[in-house]
């Protein structure tokens, strides 16, 4: 899955701008990733439930993993693992915006490229797991939670 480069992150998908095609495959695939990362949780006892709430903690979770998982290994072990947890906690934050607020795993086509994304039923367009990867690299000083605020609004009524 290609990562945006997250300066459409939150955009509103207005009137197509932004062409979108779900995908039911990688939405079974995020979905699974999100299931393992709250056992990473529940591991932790850390509950996340999927609730609105939940994203704090899930933030809280992948900071603290971020090192803590990679001891003793290898660089290009080191990697590996910190790309699943990237996906991981992406998956989680975007499931749990699907369950509570609705929306749909997909690609969308920005600058002639096919980028993996989350459109919100509220119309806002997002990279969940890119926004992941800013956080945990610690590139994005914020926790998801004003991310995850922000693109739990609904639309406003035209």
């Amino acid at each position: 899955m290609a990562a945006a480069s997250g300066s459409d992150e939150g955009r509103r998908s207005s009137g197509g701008s932004v062409p979108f095609k779900p995908d039911d495959t990688a939405a079974r695939e995020m979905a699974s990733r999100a299931s393992t990362y709250a056992r990473r949780g529940r591991d932790l006892y850390i509950a996340l439930d999927y609730s609105d709430a939940s994203i704090e903690a899930a933030d809280e979770v992948g900071v603290r993993l971020w090192d803590s998982l990679v001891l003793g290994l290898s660089d290009e072990e080191a990697q590996e693992v910190r790309g699943r947890l990237i996906f991981e906690l992406g998956a989680y934050f975007g499931e749990t915006l699907i369950q509570n607020h609705g929306g749909r795993w997909g690609w969308a086509t920005m600058a002639g490229r096919k980028v993996f994304a989350l459109l919100t039923d509220s119309g806002f367009l997002a990279f969940p797991v890119n926004r992941a990867r800013k956080r945990l690299r610690r590139e994005e000083p914020d926790s998801l939670v004003t991310f995850y605020e922000l693109l739990s609004r609904e639309r406003p009524n035209p």
